[in-house]
């Protein structure tokens, strides 16, 4: 009998145990969140060979309507960027903000939060950011007042942004690095509030609407001003569901007081892809003179495999940008004030191929990207071509590889691996 007492304490004990730790388990996935994201690039054709590896551990912990989370990011060089965000909602009142230092020197690189009070089609915030000093600039700062609001039941929106020493234009900081172009190196965040000197003082206003209707015509309208008066006018129309079919035509116009421009995208979208073109009006006192067609782009789905093309017919004035971006054709200066990513301005053309087969449980998928360049003098401007296979193992684990080819041979096979919790 004590025998059977012993071994039923045992079980009574090993149960116990079990249920508290599925019980820590569950409360731990509702606390801390987070991800690990890993990758590997080997160049063959290097004389170092282990060429690349990026590594970014989001790990964050989630208590009621607080959370915090760290930001890390390796590269060769070692611990490159730590970030910290912080989050708090209790429901009409929310607060987000986040921190940057450079590990490498030590340094604090930028801070910037917001504040909002949120009601049902109603949206007042303040945004706040300031810039750490650095060997040729000293330490910057600047707020911008918004205020956001709907209309009609949502079919209408205003929002107009004061700009007090910043605005909302963006703001990127970048890395040096000898061994690497990893995505990694830029940090870009919202507020930049290094558009004017201290102390904060009004430096522009932005007034947008925007608004549908009869359900076919949108329209964008941006009035800008500076501390001089009248900056600039940008109004965009959209007419979708044109003459009865899936046809969009867009139009954007662009007023300051030294120019204008007119650009108009037409574009036929239906349920199996879109065709694109992106063109510009060129003219002047009210004359049209020519169109100027500078690209075109198509996607086609079908069965589950995208075929999709993209083609900048003026490489000198025209990029593509990287898919974090669009993946869209726009002018050079564009993106560099934007501080959009860009493939290399000689490529005029990317083909990509996409076929997904998702199983149960998981999910798999296969993709080729064909870049052509002027420079080459190959076969059909053939540049460079990039292979991807990446497989799902459920929500949490996402494992992919990478194989690509240019006019050198094969110059680079990656590997990388993503972690959720």
């Amino acid at each position: 009998m004590e025998g059977e007492s012993e071994v039923t304490t045992r079980t009574v004990l090993f149960a116990t145990l079990v249920v508290v730790a599925c019980g820590m388990t569950a409360v731990g996935n509702e606390w801390f969140t987070g991800s690990w994201t890993a990758e590997i690039g080997i160049s063959p054709l290097q004389t170092m060979p282990f060429s690349a590896f990026e590594s970014t551990l989001d790990a964050g912990i989630h208590i009621g309507f607080l959370e915090v989370a760290s930001v890390s990011d390796f590269l060769f060089e070692g611990w490159i960027w730590q970030e910290f965000d912080l989050t708090a909602d209790i429901g009409f009142l929310v607060f987000d903000g986040q921190i940057l230092f450079e590990p490498q020197s030590a340094s604090y690189v930028y801070a910037q939060g917001k504040v909002s009070l949120e009601f049902p089609g109603f949206e007042f915030s303040v945004y706040g950011a300031m810039v750490g000093a650095t060997q040729t600039a000293p330490m910057n700062y600047g707020l911008v007042v918004d205020l956001y609001g709907e209309m009609l039941g949502g079919n209408f929106t205003f929002e107009s942004a004061t700009f007090l020493g910043a605005d909302l234009s963006g703001i990127t900081f970048t890395a040096t690095s000898a061994s690497s172009s990893s995505s990694l190196l830029s940090k870009t965040f919202l507020t930049d509030p290094t558009i004017d000197a201290p102390p904060i003082r009004f430096v522009g206003q932005e007034f947008t609407l925007t608004g549908l209707a009869f359900g076919c015509v949108g329209m964008t309208s941006v009035t800008s001003f500076d501390l001089t008066g009248f900056e600039s006018q940008e109004i965009e129309l959209s007419f979708m569901g044109l003459f009865g079919v899936p046809l969009t035509f867009t139009l954007d116009y662009v007023f300051t007081m030294t120019m204008s421009s007119h650009v108009f995208i037409p574009s036929l979208e239906t349920d199996f892809g879109c065709f694109r073109i992106y063109s510009e009006v060129i003219g002047s006192g009210g004359v049209i003179d020519a169109v100027a067609v500078y690209g075109i782009a198509f996607d086609f789905t079908l069965a589950g495999a995208t075929l999709s093309s993209i083609s900048n017919l003026d490489t000198t004035q025209y990029v593509i940008t990287t898919p974090a971006f669009g993946r869209v054709v726009e002018s050079l200066d564009d993106a560099l004030t934007l501080g959009h990513l860009y493939y290399p301005p000689e490529y005029w053309e990317i083909l990509s191929l996409t076929v997904d087969v998702p199983p149960a449980g998981c999910g798999f998928s296969f993709s080729v990207d064909t870049f052509f360049s002027q420079s080459t003098g190959l076969l059909f401007d053939w540049a460079q071509s990039t292979m991807t296979v990446q497989l799902a193992l459920g929500s949490s684990v996402t494992t992919s590889t990478s194989m690509t080819i240019d006019t050198t041979g094969f110059s680079y096979w990656g590997i990388s691996f993503t972690v959720v919790w």
